[in-house]
């Protein structure tokens, strides 16, 4: 087993985090990059399978094609963005955000009820919390009947003007995730897109909006999976819940969107072209033609799914209404408020891993291009979770030998992976934390 140490370093930017991201491959561009070029006849594409936020696509797309997939929408969105930034020329971004403003004014006014009681709960929060606890457990206009009569009385007189503007984001999201303010700008931002775009999506303005999502939810770590819980099982408020959530629910996001536009326009284009779709790896890898040379791939590595990490930002990138799960065993929507019918991956099904790893190197060996997969090494377990990976590496290059003559696996040193929000889920990360398993013939 080879190694290679990664260095601290300042992000350039022509490396930037797009949204944040748990498994962010950012640090180990580097490693990756290596891998890939070692192995990949020259000239030929590369086939980033799951492309997650594109930061690998942009990489390798500075020294060859890539086909950039992912069943996530947003990837797509970012991929895009990333190879191809557009710059917004300045009567162009101050459309869209005069166009944000106006829309935003107008739903505030028809929504001022709900407005002004999130208000008072934020300036009363320290000494009375019960309001703005209120409206993190059961804000969402898609919940019904579990607030205080005061908090259902103002969602009353807001849910229709909210459905007739379609406000997706504000009904499903506002109070939860982000303010009530803050979502219908998301919602006003949106809108102003889509008019602008007409026809056509513009990839950089949505992966801008995007960003602006990730830095303004109101969570522990920036992902959707669940919101805030500000009391325990017993009903008694948490400490240090208030002052986190009060501070990014200041976050506007008229001017972080502006800034998100500038900091695409500052990327340049990458020399070769990236075609990015939205695709599972099945569908993906049984396209893929001979102009592919290689295929990257950095499948999950739990149980955890991340369509439920990042299921608001997937709604935001399709622009749909995609409805809410029921909680199990209720006719209520699921605490996350997750998407209906989102994606579950067989690479975090126990069941079903080990014939999905399967596929995927059966499939490399049939388009006989050589196969380079991240994953993260099994760490000592916790309570909760007495294992943390789904496969060993062990596991896996035992698999891999089955269909490559050459198998060998290189540690990127000094990794460390975005964690999850409670402190009982998260093992001790021993070593290192991510390997590429090199697989060719």
């Amino acid at each position: 087993m080879s190694e290679i140490a990664t260095e601290q370093r300042v992000p350039t930017t022509a490396e930037f985090r797009p949204i944040q991201y748990m498994g962010n491959k950012f640090r180990f561009l580097d490693a990756i990059d290596a891998a890939v070029a070692e192995v990949a006849a020259p000239g030929t594409t590369a086939c980033d399978l799951f492309a997650g936020t594109a930061v690998v696509t942009r990489r390798l797309a500075m020294s060859r094609p890539v086909l950039s997939a992912d069943v996530q929408g947003y990837s797509a969105v970012l991929a895009q963005a990333l190879t191809r930034p557009r710059v917004f020329a300045g009567r162009e971004s101050s459309s869209i955000l005069e166009t944000a403003r106006q829309w935003q004014m107008e739903t505030e006014r028809m929504t001022q009820d709900l407005l002004h009681l999130e208000d008072l709960a934020l300036g009363d929060a320290h000494t009375n919390p019960a309001t703005l606890a209120d409206i993190l457990e059961h804000g969402s206009l898609a919940v019904s009947g579990r607030g205080s009569h005061q908090l259902e009385d103002a969602k009353a007189s807001a849910r229709t003007a909210l459905v007739e503007r379609g406000a997706t984001l504000t009904r499903y999201y506002g109070g939860v995730y982000f303010s009530y303010r803050q979502a219908v700008a998301l919602d006003s931002l949106r809108h102003a897109i889509r008019i602008a775009d007409g026809d056509e999506r513009d990839a950089t303005a949505i992966a801008a909006l995007l960003g602006v999502a990730s830095d303004l939810v109101s969570t522990a770590g920036s992902h959707f999976a669940q919101p805030i819980r500000p009391r325990t099982a017993a009903g008694e408020f948490k400490r240090n819940w208030i002052t986190p959530v009060m501070r990014f629910r200041k976050g506007q996001a008229l001017p972080a969107f502006e800034a998100w536009l500038a900091k695409y326009a500052s990327l340049s284009p990458t020399p070769f072209d990236c075609t990015a779709v939205q695709a599972d790896y099945q569908s993906t890898l049984a396209t893929l033609g001979s102009e592919v040379g290689v295929i990257y791939a950095d499948p999950p590595y739990t149980r955890d799914h991340y369509s439920r990490f990042y299921h608001v930002l997937e709604t935001i990138a399709l622009d749909d209404d995609p409805g809410i799960t029921q909680a199990q065993g209720s006719s209520q929507p699921s605490r996350g408020l997750y998407r209906e019918k989102r994606h579950q991956s067989p690479f975090s099904i126990r069941t079903q891993v080990t014939m999905a790893f399967r596929e995927l190197f059966a499939n490399a060996r049939r388009l006989d291009v050589p196969l380079v997969l991240s994953y993260s090494p099994m760490s000592a377990g916790t309570k909760a979770r007495p294992e943390t990976r789904l496969m060993s590496i062990d596991d896996l290059t035992s698999i891999a030998s089955e269909y490559f003559a050459d198998v060998r696996t290189t540690v990127v040193e000094s990794s460390s992976h975005s964690r999850f929000n409670r402190a009982d889920l998260n093992a001790e990360i021993l070593g290192e934390a991510e390997v590429l398993i090199v697989a060719s013939n």
